[in-house]
Order: C-alpha cells, then sequence, then structure tokens
C-alpha cells in the first residue's frame, strides 16, 4: 500500500483500537473489541481508518498513505457503504470522517438488514462489549453528550406562554431540514437479532442534511420528505417513543425515536447510574397529587425509571378540607427526568405538566464545538489537535480557544497543560513549511 508497509493484522487491529479510542467518545479495548474490529475491518481498511484524522479531504488522504487516487477513491467508498468511515461532499471536494463507535459504525452497522454480514454474531458481539461497561463510562463520564432529549410540544403549557427556541422543537428540526432519510432504528433491530427486541416501530430513525445525503449515498438510509419524517414522528409519539436528537441547536444531525428497552443510551443510564448519559431538554415533569390517582402509566412510560409510585403513609390529603384516604401518587426523580414529556401523553388525568427547569441547559452552537467540548471534558483536546492541527485552518483553531474560554477554569487548565507541545509543533511546522515555500 504505497510508502506505508502493512502490518500483521493483529498490530493493524491493535492501531486501529488505539487510533479509536483517541476519539472523544472513546473506543476501551478488549478481546470482544477486538473480534468486532476483525468482522468489520478487513486488515487494508484497519490499515487506511488508523491514519484518518477525525476529518480530512480525499486529495490529502491520498498523499498521507501513497495509494492511487482512484484506489482510495474506491477502497473509501467500500468502507462507507459498510459504514465504517462518512462520506461528506462540501463545495464540490470530498471529504471522510472516521465514524466512532458511537454515534458511529455501531448505528451504521444495524441501521439496515445485511446479508453480507454476520449480523447476529455481530449483535452477541456488541452486546457484550456493552454489558463490560467500559464503554459506556467512557462515553457518557462528563456533562456534554452525544443526544440531547427533545419535548413533546403539546405536552408544554399554553399560558403563560412557554419560551421555546427553534432548536428545541421536533417540528422545527425536521420541516427545516433541506435532506431528510429514514433509517431500522439501530437499537430496536440489534436487540430483535438478540432475540428480544419489543414491538415499537423499527423504520424511525432520521438523519438530516449532509449526514442524510452521506447516509443515503452509502445504501444505509433511503430519503424521505419532511412531511413523511412529521408522520413517521407522530407515530412513534402515539407509540410512547422519546424523541432524542443531535446535541447540538445548529444543522441538527439525527433525531432518534427511543423506547427504554432498547435504546443503548437509555439502558446506560439505568444499568450504570449515569442520570446525565441524555442530556435533558430545558423542562421538567410534575405531578399533581390533587389530580394523580396513582395508576402507574406514567411509571411504565418513562423510558428512564425517572418515576415511581410512592405511598402517602397516612399523610392524608386534604381536599375542601376533607381528608380523604391514604394512597399511591406518582413522584418524579428530578435529577433522571429527561423533561421529554412522554409522562404527560401516557396520563389519563392531566396529573402530568411540564414546567421550566431552574437553570437552562447548555447546549453546544454546532458539532464543531460539541466535539472540542466532549474532548476537552474527557482530557482528550490533545488527541483531537494532533489529528487535526495540519489540516485545521486560523478559523477552526479560533474556534477551538473560544469553547475554551467558556469552560470552567479549572477544567479549561486541565485541557491546555499537555496541549504546549501541540501548539509549538504546529508553529514550527507552519514555519518549516512557509521556508519550503520561500524562493531561492
Amino acid at each position: 500500500m504505497g510508502h506505508l508497509a502493512m502490518l500483521r493484522s493483529d498490530e493493524e487491529y491493535q492501531l486501529l483500537q488505539q487510533r479509536l479510542d483517541r476519539l472523544p467518545t472513546g473506543a476501551p479495548d478488549s478481546p470482544t473489541f477486538q473480534a468486532i474490529l476483525r468482522l468489520l475491518f478487513s486488515p487494508e481498511e484497519a490499515h487506511i481508518a488508523r491514519h484518518l484524522p477525525a476529518f480530512i479531504a480525499l486529495d490529502e488522504l491520498e498523499e498521507r498513505l501513497g495509494l492511487p487516487l482512484d484506489e482510495l477513491d474506491e477502497r473509501l467508498t467500500t468502507m462507507a457503504r459498510k459504514g465504517l468511515v462518512v462520506d461528506l461532499h462540501q463545495d464540490g471536494q470530498r471529504f471522510v470522517v472516521l465514524a466512532p463507535v458511537v454515534i458511529g459504525f455501531y448505528e451504521f452497522t444495524f441501521m439496515r438488514t445485511r446479508d453480507e454480514a454476520p449480523m447476529e454474531e455481530l449483535a452477541h458481539l456488541f452486546e457484550h462489549y456493552f454489558a463490560e461497561g467500559a464503554l459506556p463510562k467512557a462515553i457518557f463520564r462528563a456533562n456534554t453528550q452525544i443526544g440531547r432529549s427533545m419535548v413533546r410540544e403539546e405536552s408544554l403549557p399554553d399560558t403563560p406562554p412557554a419560551e421555546v427556541l427553534d432548536w428545541e422543537r421536533t417540528s422545527e428540526v425536521v420541516r427545516s431540514a433541506r435532506s431528510v432519510a429514514v433509517s431500522l432504528c439501530p437499537c430496536r433491530h440489534h436487540a430483535r437479532l438478540l432475540g428480544r427486541g419489543c414491538d415499537a416501530p423499527l423504520r424511525t430513525c432520521l438523519s438530516f442534511n449532509g449526514g442524510a445525503e452521506a447516509m443515503v449515498r452509502a445504501g444505509i438510509a433511503e430519503p424521505i420528505t419532511n412531511d413523511e419524517a412529521m408522520r413517521i414522528v407522530e407515530e412513534c409519539k402515539a407509540a410512547g417513543l422519546a424523541q432524542t436528537a443531535d446535541n447540538v441547536q445548529q444543522d441538527v444531525g439525527y433525531l432518534c425515536n427511543c423506547c427504554g428497552c432498547c435504546c443503548g443510551m437509555m439502558t446506560s443510564i439505568k444499568a450504570f447510574g449515569i442520570p446525565n448519559g441524555i442530556v435533558s431538554s430545558n423542562w421538567l415533569a410534575t405531578a399533581d397529587h390533587e389530580r394523580c390517582r396513582g395508576c402507574g402509566r406514567c411509571v411504565k412510560a418513562c423510558p428512564v425509571d425517572a418515576i415511581h409510585l410512592e405511598l402517602t403513609h397516612g399523610k392524608g390529603l386534604r381536599r375542601n378540607w376533607a381528608v380523604i384516604d391514604t394512597r399511591n401518587w406518582a413522584v418524579i426523580d428530578t435529577e433522571r427526568c429527561l423533561g421529554c414529556g412522554v409522562c404527560h401523553s401516557a396520563c389519563r388525568y392531566e396529573a402530568h405538566a411540564m414546567v421550566p427547569r431552574a437553570e437552562r441547559v447548555e447546549v453546544p452552537a454546532t458539532t464543531f464545538d460539541r466535539i472540542v467540548t466532549m474532548a476537552v471534558e474527557r482530557g482528550k483536546l490533545g488527541d483531537l489537535l494532533l489529528d487535526q492541527v495540519q489540516g485545521w485552518g486560523p478559523h477552526a483553531l479560533a474556534r477551538v480557544l473560544h469553547v475554551l474560554e467558556q469552560t470552567p477554569p479549572a477544567r479549561a487548565l486541565v485541557a491546555i497543560d499537555p496541549l504546549r507541545s501541540v501548539f509549538l509543533d504546529a508553529l514550527l511546522g507552519a514555519a518549516h513549511r512557509q521556508l519550503d515555500a520561500a524562493p531561492g
């Protein structure tokens, strides 16, 4: 493969794992993960993938790998169809993004049926890898997450007028997208391959804009209209599913319709005690104990077990100065509540309402900001810059500094300390390039 000699295949897979682990969401090593990599990547694909920065133009990658452009184009097209990389087109140029494990090649593997792939074996391996716990803890170990909860607009109060921004509205996210695609829900498809999937709708995973276009090109998703996407959302709401979106304000990339029994993020919240695994909406569920009948429908409906029934223990309730019998009522765990509004839809007695949270939830403006913030919080900003510093221009580096300026001082200092040599290397590299380009 050009001037980059192939190592033994076991070394290629080990180096690929290390490369994936440098991404903000991580990829902890284990024999199970090595088995997953061997099923998904050929040794040649592992070799290419481990040399990919997070984002690179095809012509730059050609120079880095020393492969003829037509051969590289063919290999990357195959890898995109397998869901191992994301193939983006912008301003007439082709870019390649290395897919992380989550959200990445796990989802892309199970978003469609694949006769050519050992799907059941992959399903069992991923199930075991997630159950080991290292990956969920790596993904969700800080405050900024990959997904955020979308509140059901119909659950919001009419008076006083609810302040809901466009990026908080599922309807606005769907209707404003320039491109929309749909695929199978990877989590429910994965669970069904294991023989334990629920009966919720399967064709429900929505992608938008550039991500949708890339997934359609790769055959992972099919294009649909904005109106069809809204019909899917309404069907999912009727089925009791919660909406989880890309944790950004601008150019939202996806919208999941999640069940608490199959969704990887929601099951991790419950299995590993990670209440912030999905960023909550700016709303919080409440229960009116004058209206609540203790029927338990909200308990069953809540996808993250944030509601339980509690006995009043003889305290009694007063209505018109008469003490009525003690009974069960719904109690909300405010730390775990996603603010999704599913309980409001499930309640027959109008006992559940949504109220604004005391403090607004911070949501990154763009995907770039989210990735940088996640890298800062997880101590991986140095890895991110080492991967990208040669390809990023001054505007991108300025955005990194802007994110650092918005970061709490202690956390920013931890992130900055290992970066001194990164910036020094970048400055020296730029100086050498200028000297090489100077005449004479």
